[in-house]
């Protein structure tokens, strides 16, 4: 299958981007997109940082064949560890997963922010825990990196049987953030557990995308370009405006379908 080019990336791990993908193909009508998720190394959360940045290299240097508009790194590890580094290295908008700790913190009290070991031990996460707790000293905000999370929802997320419960912190908080895109899909369990409000970023991902792909159109109508929209070409090339790649493309390929379409 030949893959149109110029559209929008979203790199993943494994399944976790899908959630950001989806909310973003809600706003941003007629566009082509791409969905990389690496599940053959997934869960990225407990590997050593060299490793991680090897496989997103592999896959940036896909997007940058394929001439794409933007990417969403979908994945908040990789934000954490790499994406200032993948910003100065590549010339397309690169937009990040961060965890909702601002949103969350607003309303103080205690608040749980559930992250990857990687992300925990990330320079950029423990600075945005600083800044949080400087803007939001009415609220006390505790990380805890759950190891195993991650990559049970990546291998149980069909099961509607499968405990969760098991792998979440003790505890009573008055908010809890998803400092994963993976456990967007168990968001209602995990607010069920802890009777609070759950926090995540995906909304904040869609609009940021769509303020970056406006700026691109008013940008081209300036200099007189024409923006490509390639949605009669994708419904003959992708599956419902997407085309899989990475080493998870066709199990992504029919979550999406079973998850996000049906």
């Amino acid at each position: 299958m030949r893959i149109l080019k110029g559209g929008i990336a979203f790199f993943d791990s494994g399944i976790g981007g899908m959630t950001v993908l989806a909310e973003c193909q809600k706003r941003c009508k007629g566009e082509i997109f791409y969905y990389y998720g690496d599940n053959k190394h997934a869960p990225y959360g407990n590997l050593p940082p060299a490793k991680i940045r090897r496989y997103v290299e592999k896959a940036f240097r896909k997007f940058r064949r394929l001439k794409v508009k933007a990417v969403v790194v979908a994945c908040n590890t990789v934000t954490a560890l790499c994406v200032d580094e993948l910003r100065k290295k590549y010339p397309f908008p690169i937009i990040g997963a961060e965890p909702a700790l601002y949103t969350a913190a607003k309303r103080g009290g205690e608040i749980f922010a559930l992250v990857t070991r990687a992300t925990y031990k990330s320079e950029r996460f423990q600075r945005l825990l600083a800044e949080t707790a400087r803007r939001y000293p009415a609220a006390k905000v505790s990380a805890y990196p759950c190891d195993l999370l991650a990559g049970m929802i990546e291998s149980h997320i069909t099961d509607p049987e499968f405990c969760y419960e098991r792998y979440f912190p003790s505890g009573e908080p008055n908010g809890v953030v998803l400092g994963c895109t993976h456990y967007i899909y168990i968001k209602e369990a995990i607010a069920a557990f802890y009777q609070c409000a759950t926090y995540d970023g995906n909304a904040g991902i869609a609009k940021q995308l769509c303020a970056t792909l406006q700026k691109q159109t008013n940008a081209n109508k300036r200099s007189g370009k024409k923006s490509k929209k390639g949605q009669k070409r994708v419904e003959k090339g992708a599956f419902f405006g997407i085309f899989f790649l990475g080493s998870g493309k066709k199990g992504n390929k029919r979550l999406y379908k079973q998850m996000f379409v049906l």
